[in-house]
Protein backbone atom coordinates (compact mmCIF):
# COMPACT_ATOMS: atom_id res chain seq x y z
CA UNK A 1 0.00 0.00 0.00
CA UNK A 2 2.77 2.43 0.94
CA UNK A 3 4.67 1.64 -2.26
CA UNK A 4 1.54 2.37 -4.31
CA UNK A 5 1.09 5.64 -2.41
CA UNK A 6 4.68 6.70 -3.10
CA UNK A 7 4.34 5.83 -6.79
CA UNK A 8 1.04 7.70 -6.93
CA UNK A 9 2.68 10.80 -5.44
CA UNK A 10 5.48 10.60 -7.99
CA UNK A 11 3.02 10.40 -10.88
CA UNK A 12 0.99 13.19 -9.28
CA UNK A 13 4.07 15.40 -9.27
CA UNK A 14 4.76 14.68 -12.95
CA UNK A 15 1.13 15.31 -13.86
CA UNK A 16 1.17 18.53 -11.85
CA UNK A 17 4.12 19.82 -13.91
CA UNK A 18 2.14 19.26 -17.11
CA UNK A 19 -1.04 20.60 -15.49
CA UNK A 20 0.81 23.75 -14.42
CA UNK A 21 1.89 24.22 -18.04
CA UNK A 22 -1.73 23.84 -19.18
CA UNK A 23 -2.96 26.28 -16.52
CA UNK A 24 -0.19 28.79 -17.29
CA UNK A 25 -1.16 28.89 -20.96
CA UNK A 26 -4.85 29.07 -20.13
CA UNK A 27 -4.29 31.80 -17.54
CA UNK A 28 -2.29 33.91 -19.97
CA UNK A 29 -4.01 33.26 -23.29
CA UNK A 30 -7.38 31.62 -22.61
CA UNK A 31 -6.28 28.69 -24.80
CA UNK A 32 -6.64 25.09 -23.68
CA UNK A 33 -3.48 23.49 -25.07
CA UNK A 34 -3.36 19.83 -26.06
CA UNK A 35 0.16 20.27 -27.46
CA UNK A 36 2.03 20.67 -24.18
CA UNK A 37 2.86 16.97 -23.76
CA UNK A 38 4.37 16.42 -27.21
CA UNK A 39 6.29 19.70 -27.05
CA UNK A 40 8.25 18.31 -24.10
CA UNK A 41 8.45 14.82 -25.62
CA UNK A 42 9.94 16.15 -28.87
CA UNK A 43 12.65 17.93 -26.91
CA UNK A 44 13.36 14.82 -24.85
CA UNK A 45 13.67 12.66 -27.97
CA UNK A 46 16.37 15.02 -29.26
CA UNK A 47 18.15 14.99 -25.89
CA UNK A 48 18.09 11.19 -25.57
CA UNK A 49 19.22 10.74 -29.18
CA UNK A 50 22.20 13.03 -28.57
CA UNK A 51 23.00 11.07 -25.39
CA UNK A 52 22.87 7.73 -27.23
CA UNK A 53 24.65 8.77 -30.43
CA UNK A 54 26.80 11.72 -29.44
CA UNK A 55 26.73 15.30 -30.67
CA UNK A 56 29.72 16.90 -32.44
CA UNK A 57 31.86 14.04 -31.30
CA UNK A 58 30.82 14.34 -27.66
CA UNK A 59 28.38 12.06 -25.81
CA UNK A 60 26.55 14.35 -23.37
CA UNK A 61 25.42 12.99 -19.99
CA UNK A 62 21.80 12.10 -19.28
CA UNK A 63 21.35 15.29 -17.27
CA UNK A 64 22.23 17.26 -20.40
CA UNK A 65 19.46 15.37 -22.25
CA UNK A 66 16.96 16.76 -19.74
CA UNK A 67 18.34 20.28 -20.26
CA UNK A 68 18.04 19.81 -24.03
CA UNK A 69 14.43 18.70 -23.54
CA UNK A 70 13.69 21.86 -21.56
CA UNK A 71 15.50 24.12 -24.03
CA UNK A 72 13.84 22.65 -27.11
CA UNK A 73 10.50 22.56 -25.29
CA UNK A 74 10.80 26.27 -24.50
CA UNK A 75 11.79 27.14 -28.07
CA UNK A 76 8.98 25.01 -29.50
CA UNK A 77 6.52 26.76 -27.20
CA UNK A 78 7.65 30.12 -28.57
CA UNK A 79 7.44 28.89 -32.17
CA UNK A 80 3.93 27.51 -31.69
CA UNK A 81 2.79 30.75 -30.06
CA UNK A 82 4.22 32.94 -32.82
CA UNK A 83 3.41 30.88 -35.92
CA UNK A 84 0.25 29.02 -34.93
CA UNK A 85 -1.56 30.64 -32.02
CA UNK A 86 -1.03 34.36 -32.63
CA UNK A 87 -2.68 34.31 -36.08
CA UNK A 88 -5.71 32.75 -34.38
CA UNK A 89 -6.21 35.62 -31.93
CA UNK A 90 -9.82 36.73 -31.91
CA UNK A 91 -11.01 33.47 -33.46
CA UNK A 92 -13.41 31.08 -31.64
CA UNK A 93 -11.86 29.04 -28.83
CA UNK A 94 -12.55 25.83 -30.74
CA UNK A 95 -10.16 26.94 -33.49
CA UNK A 96 -7.30 27.29 -31.01
CA UNK A 97 -8.12 23.96 -29.36
CA UNK A 98 -8.07 22.15 -32.71
CA UNK A 99 -4.82 23.92 -33.63
CA UNK A 100 -3.08 22.67 -30.49
CA UNK A 101 -4.34 19.15 -31.21
CA UNK A 102 -2.93 19.43 -34.74
CA UNK A 103 0.43 20.53 -33.31
CA UNK A 104 0.46 17.56 -30.92
CA UNK A 105 -0.32 15.10 -33.74
CA UNK A 106 2.27 16.68 -36.03
CA UNK A 107 5.02 16.45 -33.40
CA UNK A 108 4.11 12.86 -32.47
CA UNK A 109 4.11 11.75 -36.12
CA UNK A 110 7.43 13.57 -36.65
CA UNK A 111 8.85 11.68 -33.65
CA UNK A 112 7.62 8.47 -35.23
CA UNK A 113 9.26 9.36 -38.54
CA UNK A 114 12.59 10.41 -37.03
CA UNK A 115 13.00 7.91 -34.21
CA UNK A 116 10.68 5.01 -35.02
CA UNK A 117 8.14 3.19 -32.91
CA UNK A 118 10.56 1.25 -30.70
CA UNK A 119 10.66 2.63 -27.14
CA UNK A 120 13.58 4.92 -26.36
CA UNK A 121 15.21 3.96 -23.04
CA UNK A 122 14.91 6.90 -20.64
CA UNK A 123 17.52 6.74 -17.87
CA UNK A 124 17.10 9.04 -14.90
CA UNK A 125 18.63 12.51 -15.42
CA UNK A 126 19.23 12.82 -11.67
CA UNK A 127 20.80 9.45 -10.86
CA UNK A 128 19.68 5.98 -9.85
CA UNK A 129 19.89 6.19 -6.06
CA UNK A 130 17.02 5.39 -3.72
CA UNK A 131 16.03 5.46 -0.06
CA UNK A 132 13.83 3.16 2.00
CA UNK A 133 10.93 4.78 3.86
CA UNK A 134 8.69 2.52 5.92
CA UNK A 135 9.27 -0.42 3.60
CA UNK A 136 8.69 1.62 0.43
CA UNK A 137 11.50 2.49 -1.98
CA UNK A 138 11.70 6.14 -3.02
CA UNK A 139 13.97 6.75 -6.02
CA UNK A 140 15.94 9.91 -6.68
CA UNK A 141 13.68 10.59 -9.68
CA UNK A 142 10.57 10.39 -7.50
CA UNK A 143 12.11 12.64 -4.85
CA UNK A 144 13.13 15.14 -7.53
CA UNK A 145 9.62 15.17 -8.96
CA UNK A 146 8.08 15.77 -5.54
CA UNK A 147 10.45 18.64 -4.75
CA UNK A 148 10.46 20.19 -8.21
CA UNK A 149 6.67 20.22 -8.52
CA UNK A 150 6.36 22.01 -5.17
CA UNK A 151 9.07 24.56 -6.02
CA UNK A 152 7.64 25.28 -9.49
CA UNK A 153 4.08 25.66 -8.19
CA UNK A 154 5.18 28.02 -5.39
CA UNK A 155 7.46 29.99 -7.71
CA UNK A 156 4.78 30.49 -10.34
CA UNK A 157 2.21 31.44 -7.72
CA UNK A 158 4.52 34.07 -6.23
CA UNK A 159 5.38 35.38 -9.70
CA UNK A 160 1.77 35.63 -10.85
CA UNK A 161 0.47 37.20 -7.63
CA UNK A 162 3.41 39.33 -6.44
CA UNK A 163 4.92 40.86 -9.59
CA UNK A 164 3.53 43.45 -11.98
CA UNK A 165 4.08 41.23 -15.02
CA UNK A 166 2.40 38.32 -13.25
CA UNK A 167 -0.63 40.44 -12.47
CA UNK A 168 -0.62 41.57 -16.10
CA UNK A 169 -0.73 37.91 -17.14
CA UNK A 170 -3.86 37.38 -15.06
CA UNK A 171 -5.43 40.60 -16.36
CA UNK A 172 -4.90 39.52 -19.96
CA UNK A 173 -7.13 36.48 -19.47
CA UNK A 174 -10.04 38.56 -18.23
CA UNK A 175 -10.13 40.87 -21.26
CA UNK A 176 -7.17 41.25 -23.64
CA UNK A 177 -8.65 44.37 -25.28
CA UNK A 178 -9.07 46.19 -21.98
CA UNK A 179 -5.64 44.95 -20.90
CA UNK A 180 -4.07 46.52 -23.99
CA UNK A 181 -5.85 49.82 -23.33
CA UNK A 182 -4.42 49.78 -19.81
CA UNK A 183 -0.92 49.32 -21.18
CA UNK A 184 -0.51 45.60 -20.44
CA UNK A 185 2.05 44.01 -22.86
CA UNK A 186 -0.38 41.36 -24.06
CA UNK A 187 1.92 39.86 -26.70
CA UNK A 188 4.71 39.51 -24.13
CA UNK A 189 2.26 37.71 -21.84
CA UNK A 190 1.48 35.23 -24.62
CA UNK A 191 5.19 34.66 -25.30
CA UNK A 192 5.93 34.16 -21.61
CA UNK A 193 3.05 31.71 -21.13
CA UNK A 194 3.98 29.45 -24.04
CA UNK A 195 7.73 29.66 -23.47
CA UNK A 196 7.62 28.76 -19.77
CA UNK A 197 5.01 26.05 -20.43
CA UNK A 198 7.41 24.50 -22.95
CA UNK A 199 10.21 24.49 -20.36
CA UNK A 200 7.94 22.82 -17.81
CA UNK A 201 6.85 20.25 -20.38
CA UNK A 202 10.46 19.34 -21.16
CA UNK A 203 11.29 18.87 -17.47
CA UNK A 204 8.16 16.80 -16.87
CA UNK A 205 8.89 14.64 -19.93
CA UNK A 206 12.45 13.87 -18.78
CA UNK A 207 11.32 12.72 -15.33
CA UNK A 208 8.05 11.05 -16.33
CA UNK A 209 9.69 9.01 -19.08
CA UNK A 210 12.09 7.62 -16.49
CA UNK A 211 9.16 6.63 -14.25
CA UNK A 212 7.58 4.67 -17.09
CA UNK A 213 10.97 3.36 -18.26
CA UNK A 214 10.91 4.58 -21.85
CA UNK A 215 9.67 7.18 -24.30
CA UNK A 216 7.39 6.49 -27.28
CA UNK A 217 5.42 8.71 -29.66
CA UNK A 218 2.14 9.86 -28.08
CA UNK A 219 3.24 8.70 -24.60
CA UNK A 220 3.37 12.26 -23.25
CA UNK A 221 0.02 13.06 -24.86
CA UNK A 222 -1.43 10.12 -22.90
CA UNK A 223 0.11 11.55 -19.74
CA UNK A 224 -1.29 14.96 -20.66
CA UNK A 225 -4.81 13.52 -20.53
CA UNK A 226 -4.26 12.68 -16.86
CA UNK A 227 -2.72 16.10 -16.25
CA UNK A 228 -5.61 17.77 -18.04
CA UNK A 229 -8.05 15.81 -15.89
CA UNK A 230 -6.24 17.15 -12.83
CA UNK A 231 -6.36 20.70 -14.18
CA UNK A 232 -10.10 20.47 -14.89
CA UNK A 233 -10.81 19.01 -11.45
CA UNK A 234 -8.71 21.66 -9.71
CA UNK A 235 -9.61 24.62 -11.91
CA UNK A 236 -8.14 25.61 -15.28
CA UNK A 237 -6.98 29.03 -14.07
CA UNK A 238 -5.73 27.97 -10.65
CA UNK A 239 -2.12 26.91 -10.06
CA UNK A 240 -3.10 25.49 -6.68
CA UNK A 241 -6.01 23.71 -8.31
CA UNK A 242 -3.66 22.14 -10.86
CA UNK A 243 -1.55 20.71 -8.04
CA UNK A 244 -4.55 19.51 -6.00
CA UNK A 245 -6.28 17.97 -9.01
CA UNK A 246 -3.08 16.28 -10.18
CA UNK A 247 -2.50 14.95 -6.69
CA UNK A 248 -5.94 13.33 -6.74
CA UNK A 249 -5.38 11.87 -10.21
CA UNK A 250 -1.91 10.56 -9.33
CA UNK A 251 -3.09 8.92 -6.12
CA UNK A 252 -6.00 7.24 -7.90
CA UNK A 253 -3.64 5.97 -10.60
CA UNK A 254 -1.14 4.75 -8.02
CA UNK A 255 -3.51 3.11 -5.55
CA UNK A 256 -6.47 1.96 -7.65
CA UNK A 257 -4.25 1.15 -10.64
CA UNK A 258 -1.97 -1.08 -8.58
CA UNK A 259 -4.63 -2.74 -6.44
CA UNK A 260 -7.29 -3.21 -9.14
CA UNK A 261 -6.19 -2.34 -12.69
CA UNK A 262 -5.27 0.77 -14.77
CA UNK A 263 -8.55 0.68 -16.70
CA UNK A 264 -10.57 1.00 -13.48
CA UNK A 265 -8.40 3.89 -12.27
CA UNK A 266 -8.87 5.72 -15.59
CA UNK A 267 -12.63 5.19 -15.31
CA UNK A 268 -12.69 6.60 -11.77
CA UNK A 269 -10.72 9.66 -12.88
CA UNK A 270 -12.88 10.54 -15.83
CA UNK A 271 -16.09 9.98 -13.89
CA UNK A 272 -14.70 12.49 -11.39
CA UNK A 273 -14.03 14.92 -14.27
CA UNK A 274 -17.63 14.57 -15.47
CA UNK A 275 -18.98 15.13 -11.96
CA UNK A 276 -16.88 18.28 -11.53
CA UNK A 277 -17.93 19.64 -14.93
CA UNK A 278 -21.61 19.12 -14.06
CA UNK A 279 -21.56 20.22 -10.42
CA UNK A 280 -18.81 22.86 -10.40
CA UNK A 281 -17.63 23.74 -13.94
CA UNK A 282 -14.98 26.15 -12.67
CA UNK A 283 -13.21 23.31 -10.82
CA UNK A 284 -12.54 23.01 -7.10
CA UNK A 285 -10.34 26.11 -6.89
CA UNK A 286 -11.00 27.86 -10.20
CA UNK A 287 -12.55 31.29 -10.61
CA UNK A 288 -16.00 31.99 -11.99
CA UNK A 289 -14.71 33.16 -15.37
CA UNK A 290 -13.63 29.60 -16.26
CA UNK A 291 -17.26 28.53 -16.35
CA UNK A 292 -18.30 31.58 -18.31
Amino acid sequence: MLSALVLGLAYASAYSMLALAVVLIYSGTRVLSLAVGEIGAFGLYAGLWSHDNGLLGVRPPVFAAALVAMLIGGVLGLVVERLVMRPLLGRPALDSLVATLAVALFLALLELKLYGLDPFPAPSPVGDGSVEIGGATLTVTEMTLLGLAAVVALGLWLFLTRTSFGLATRATTSDPTVARLLGVPVNRVYVFSWGVAGLLSGAAAALLANLTGSLTPFSLTSALLSALAGAVIGGLDSLGGAVVGSLAVGLVNGIVGSRVDPTTSAGVIFVAVLVVLVVRPRGLLGSARVAA
